[in-house]
């Protein structure tokens, strides 16, 4: 690929955006993915720069029954600015409230009635695994509790919970409080987000090419200027049968987690988490970690190889221990 030159204000905003409507529409794909397979408690509208959440209103999951997920969504055009302890307590450019006093006056404002919540920063930047607190990051989870929460006042991530604290203007109790339903979901890079929503849409039965992708987004991108800021399943399922994007029966997706956690296993309607089993077995040089496999009517071994190629997941797994 040629090298690009640097965008300018107005493209850095221009993708912030675009961002922003495909994590929109990877919402909406869940929501009718939810409805097809049944699922407990699943999606049932999508809002977009909603009204009243405080600074979690940039993409809202809405839920048959709480917790809903509430997102705020950051965008950055290089990776100069990691995820840590100065990025989250900085004041904005014009000396405004840091990232995480607002996540805080946020979680005050939702969980006032002790109703659930989840609440998520996600961004294409990278954690700092120098940070005393983002380095514990659960990648599981994509939580900084339990381990962030179990060293003593006096060591680094301590003295660190004690800066987050006053930053945030809660006390240390409260920010343990808050910690439990903030998720970290970082290093989301552009290409990463396209081949998890192409997946998520080939899982829910729609056509998964870039065409299709951009389409979904475009849609959101106009709901959102037309003042739409709840988008219902019954608006989603209209938009797909406007565009065309049906393609067959939605599939349950199992995965399996062997050298290492599966990011994408919270997507998943079944996980396995073998990567103990592994550490102990020996395995041949070349496996890869991950497993998705559409388990509802089966995949064709040619859309498996073009589901490998885009994902960089393995269609089988294998184990040379005979131990899994």
């Amino acid at each position: 690929m040629p090298d690009l030159p640097a965008p300018s204000s107005t493209g850095v905003r221009i993708a912030g955006d675009r961002y922003q409507w495909l994590i929109a529409w990877q919402g909406c794909v869940t929501a009718v993915r939810d409805a097809a397979l049944h699922v407990a408690s699943p999606v049932v509208a999508v809002g977009v720069e909603v009204d009243g959440v405080g600074n979690v209103d940039d993409v809202v999951l809405y839920r048959k029954q709480p917790p809903h997920t509430y997102m705020q969504v950051k965008y950055a055009a290089d990776s100069s600015t990691p995820v840590n302890e100065e990025y989250l307590l900085k004041s904005s450019d014009r000396g405004g409230p840091s990232i995480l006093r607002k996540l805080a006056r946020s979680w005050e404002q939702l969980a006032r009635d002790e109703t659930p919540v989840d609440l998520a920063l996600l961004s294409n930047r990278s954690p700092d695994a120098g940070d005393p607190l983002i380095a514990l990051r659960d990648s599981r989870s994509q939580l900084l509790l339990p381990k962030a929460a179990r060293q003593g006042p006096r060591s680094q991530a301590g003295q660190a919970r004690t800066r987050w604290a006053e930053g945030s203007g809660l006390s240390e109790e409260q920010l343990l409080e808050l910690l439990k339903v903030l998720r970290f979901d970082l290093a989301r890079d552009v290409q990463h987000l396209h081949e998890h929503l192409q997946m998520t849409m080939f899982a829910a039965g729609l056509r998964f090419d870039e065409e299709s992708m951009h389409a979904g987004a475009d849609w959101v991108a106009r709901q959102v200027a037309d003042g739409q800021r709840r988008l219902s399943l019954a608006d989603i399922r209209e938009a797909i049968k406007a565009m065309r994007l049906a393609a067959g029966a939605s599939r349950a997706v199992l995965s399996v987690a062997a050298l290492k956690p599966d990011p994408m296993a919270q997507d998943a309607n079944y996980a396995v988490d073998w990567v103990d089993r592994f550490r102990k077995a020996q395995v041949g040089r070349g496996r890869r970690e991950g497993v998705i496999l559409g388990i509802r009517g089966g995949v064709r071994p040619e859309t498996g190889r073009r589901i490998q190629r885009r994902c960089g997941l393995l269609y089988t797994l294998h184990s040379e221990s005979g131990t899994v």
